[in-house]
């Protein structure tokens, strides 16, 4: 079968069902992916190992940067584990070693490669220019949809990006806050670029990682894979398709299928669990959702032209034509059953919408303070007394309501800025606190007047756990990333040792101490006595909660407390034990979360 090329973001899509996160179509209905279950025709081992079916990918050795080489590529491995980790698929990848530069695009070279260009923005012998992009993926597939091939390239020249005047500086320290322009985080750029060379297209979803732009410093969210982006590659790589079930459908305008409307499913937390668009038959399908109440709501793309979100172009070349003149519908409730699918037709109504949101206001605690963009914004549970909101050139200026979806917010008064500071936009902003027990996950915007206009910024705002979990292990990655040049190797998981301490890096994380040393661990250091009074002491960690514990029989599992909490105050801690006797006493220290 002779192959095609996919290069960067053309799609390529045929009139067919879209489920949510939107994938690429052929004629015959087959969705665009890897064959990870038997071997493919066609498919070099080196690109797909055939016993363990894993699609294998080579670093160029470079990296970008001639002083944080190692972190670069490491940084890409991350991007590739993550995706890995999702579970309930069938991908796997392997880090087939490193290829020395130069190294361009090469869809027949029977090897899958990742590397920056730097000293021009054309790649694939010179006929495809990625300037203006931090990275495009370059896929080849055969007649039956099948990938058989894939490179990425990143961006690595050093000239001004369009729109900022700085040129790209590449950074991998996820712990920097700045999304300054031209700061580009490597990982998310990785993660967006691996999606596509799975198989996903752009969605439409704000913080969904194939959002089509965004991907700039450390705190973007792009970092870290969304529940939209999720959804995708089960559909794609599932091992079973048992107990989910799907949700599909047409949209009408008039009686007519209306091509590129969006369709968002909201869970019972009112987070956007997936985002998809109408194909030009009216057609979508939104898969793998679990059984429970779900909400979906149709709104409109932006028009390509002028201040937006997310227009037709945006998602791919199949849209550039998305009918952008209809209201948002409200929400309508749907239950999902276990291997069941739902149909919801879906008509709205034809009439151009008298205010869009094109801006979102960053999260600032100061109510004078504003920093918009057409990007996503997130808080962190816990964060109070904060103010957000949102913009365009046409949003009400009085007698309007800004909510925001979801549980465990706290807003107060809308306030209304007209051409703020004379930037010809108007803005509606609310206080906003997040409570320590919210739902975390994609919210969205919604600004009402008069109970019937309505506008959407769909998942555009992320609400972030306490901490990240980007590797799906139930550790905090700041912790595996402050040890771990790798953070999601085996060595980094919860319930490795790789000090040999005798204490696991979950306890370690709890207790404060270094996972890599085996000095560094929770242990008591001596026991000293003087008449009736026993003196424990232990190793501990500046600010850490401590309790000690004894028991006269600890084969009974009884235990009480000598005293009460103690907060170490230095990297040793006593605590008298003045109710001691002449019987025997065990006794034990806690660390407490």
């Amino acid at each position: 079968m002779k192959p095609h090329h996919w290069i960067g973001l053309c799609l390529g899509i045929a009139a067919l069902p879209v489920p949510a996160y939107v994938l690429q179509y052929n004629a015959g209905g087959t969705a665009r992916r890897w064959n990870l279950v038997t071997a493919q025709p066609g498919v070099s081992t080196n690109v797909v190992n055939p016993a363990t079916r894993a699609i294998r990918y080579f670093l160029a050795s470079d990296g970008w940067s001639a002083t944080n080489t190692a972190a670069e590529l490491n940084a890409v491995r991350a991007a590739f584990a993550q995706w890995q980790s999702l579970g309930g698929t069938t991908i796997k990848f392997e880090d087939a070693g490193l290829v020395a530069p130069p190294v361009d695009v090469n869809l027949n070279d029977d090897r899958n490669v990742v590397f920056w260009t730097k000293n021009s923005t054309l790649v694939n012998g010179g006929n495809d220019d990625i300037e203006g992009a931090a990275g495009v993926a370059f896929t080849t597939f055969n007649s039956g949809n099948i990938i058989l091939e894939s490179d990425i390239v990143f961006n690595g020249t050093t000239v001004p990006i369009p729109g900022c005047a700085n040129p790209r500086r590449w950074i991998t320290d996820a712990s920097d806050p700045s999304d300054a322009c031209g700061l580009t985080f490597v990982e998310a750029v990785a993660l967006h670029e691996i999606g596509h060379l799975l198989g996903l297209a752009h969605s439409p979803a704000g913080a969904a990682t194939m959002l089509f732009r965004g991907i700039y410093g450390a705190g973007n969210l792009q970092i870290g894979l969304d529940k939209d982006d999720i959804a995708g590659v089960r559909f794609l790589y599932a091992i079973t398709r048992t107990n989910v079930g799907a949700i599909n459908g047409t949209v009408t305008k008039n009686g007519s299928p209306i091509l590129g409307a969006q369709v968002f499913v909201q869970d019972f937390a009112s987070n956007v669990v997936a985002g998809t668009v109408t194909r030009s038959t009216g057609a979508y399908e939104v898969n793998m959702l679990p059984p429970g109440e779900y909400q979906v709501r149709i709104a409109p793309l932006d028009p390509a032209a002028g201040n937006r979100l997310v227009a037709g172009v945006d998602i791919g070349s199949d849209f550039f034509n998305a009918d952008t003149d209809h209201m948002p519908t409200t929400n309508i409730s749907m239950m999902v059953v276990a291997n069941v699918t739902n149909t919801l037709n879906l008509a709205v109504q034809d009439r151009t919408p008298p205010f869009r949101i094109t801006y979102i206001r960053a999260p600032t605690a100061s109510s004078g303070s504003y920093n918009w963009s057409p990007l996503p914004a997130k808080m962190t549970i816990g964060q109070s007394n904060y103010h957000i909101g949102v913009a365009s050139a046409n949003l009400p200026t009085a007698n309007a309501s800004l909510h925001i979806t979801g549980d465990g917010l706290i807003l107060g008064a809308a306030t209304f800025n007209p051409n703020a500071f004379g930037s010809g936009l108007n803005f509606i902003s609310v206080p906003i606190s997040v409570s320590s027990n919210a739902t975390p996950g994609p919210r969205s915007f919604v600004v009402s007047q008069s109970g019937t206009n309505v506008a959407y910024a769909n998942g555009f705002l992320e609400i972030q756990p306490a901490f990240p979990d980007y590797n799906f292990d139930g550790l905090d990655d700041l912790f595996q990333r402050a040890y771990f040049p790798l953070f999601t190797l085996a060595d980094a998981g919860p319930n490795a040792d790789p000090d040999g301490d005798g204490m696991n890096n979950f306890g370690e994380y709890v207790a404060g101490t270094i996972p890599t040393n085996a000095a560094s661990l929770l242990k008591v250091q001596n026991l000293g006595r003087t008449n009736h009074t026993v003196t424990v002491r232990w190793g501990s960690v500046v600010g850490k909660n401590y309790r000690v514990l004894y028991s006269t029989n600890p084969a009974s599992g009884s235990w009480s407390n000598v005293a009460s909490v103690v907060t170490a105050i230095g990297t040793t801690t006593a605590l008298n034990d003045t109710a001691a006797t002449n019987g025997l006493r065990t006794y034990r220290v806690q660390v407490l979360p």
